[in-house]
């Protein structure tokens, strides 16, 4: 390469060097407006467009917000525009299911069974867990357990009275298992005559005047010795009313007796609603 060809190359990178080291300096100095005038037409036109872009996103979203931020007051209230549908609340309203308490609910179902054979119940005091047994007292054995959550008594006869049910499905089951739990000690025990004996139901209803109740109707009502009054509802079935409005029903063998019977009493009670 010849000398005239190489002094030609390096003027031209010192003077493209010093045009850079300028640029920079302005750019640093003045920012990005000035630095503009240096791109080329076509760059030029594609930058300004992008930033058009920008800023017509950016005031769209300043509008909305600023809408929004006037539509709503402190409080959390808003304020609807002319015309504007309503705002529906978009919280769920969930359904309350509840039971009304005028109607009665089972309390304790008593039930007898015969296991069919006798029984040592020292024996049997001393070999389970969860019983109570008092020889000098009565001769009686006291048996619980916690599923359904019940208790036995038991007599030497094999006889076995299950209460604190709170249906007969859970009577049954659970006066079976007592049945087992005496058969695994090695008794022929049986399951033998099952039978619900009394079911007990109680509810709420309306404070009602007992004094006028036992003057129109016949019952035993005397509140020197017992504030509730008994009333006869059906042959076997006995409600015992408070002035409250508790009532609580016995007697009954099935639980359509039972809301048999609330039926029965319910008009009458409500003749003698305490105002």
């Amino acid at each position: 390469m010849g000398e005239s060809a190489l002094e030609w190359y390096f003027d031209n990178f010192i003077v493209n060097d010093s045009w850079k080291t300028e640029k920079e300096e302005v750019n640093e100095e003045l920012g990005d407006e000035l630095f503009l005038s240096l791109l080329p037409d076509e760059l030029l036109t594609l930058y300004e467009s992008s930033q058009d872009h920008t800023d017509s996103s950016t005031s769209l979203d300043s509008s909305s917000q600023n809408s929004t931020a006037a539509a709503e007051l402190p409080g959390g209230s808003s304020v609807l525009e002319p015309g504007a549908p309503p705002v529906r609340p978009t919280t769920p309203v969930m359904p309350v299911t509840q039971q009304p308490e005028n109607i009665p609910q089972i309390q304790n179902v008593i039930s007898t069974v015969q296991l069919g054979c006798c029984l040592d119940l020292d024996f049997i005091a001393g070999a389970v867990w969860n019983v109570e047994y008092k020889a000098k007292t009565n001769k009686v054995l006291f048996m619980r357990i916690r599923e359904p959550r019940t208790t036995a008594i038991i007599y030497e006869s094999g006889t076995i009275i299950c209460t604190g049910a709170k249906s007969e499905e859970q009577s049954r089951l659970a006066a079976r298992r007592f049945a087992r739990i005496v058969q695994k000690l090695g008794f022929p025990a049986r399951f033998l005559n099952f039978k619900i004996q009394n079911l007990v139901a109680s509810c709420n209803t309306f404070p009602v005047s007992l004094e006028l109740l036992a003057h129109h109707h016949p019952c035993s009502y005397e509140p020197e010795l017992f504030i509730g009054l008994h009333y006869s509802v059906m042959p076997g079935i006995t409600a015992t009313v408070f002035s409250s409005g508790k009532m609580s029903l016995s007697g009954a063998k099935k639980k359509s007796e039972v809301y048999e019977a609330f039926d029965i009493i319910y008009p009458i009670l409500s003749r003698f609603r305490r105002r």
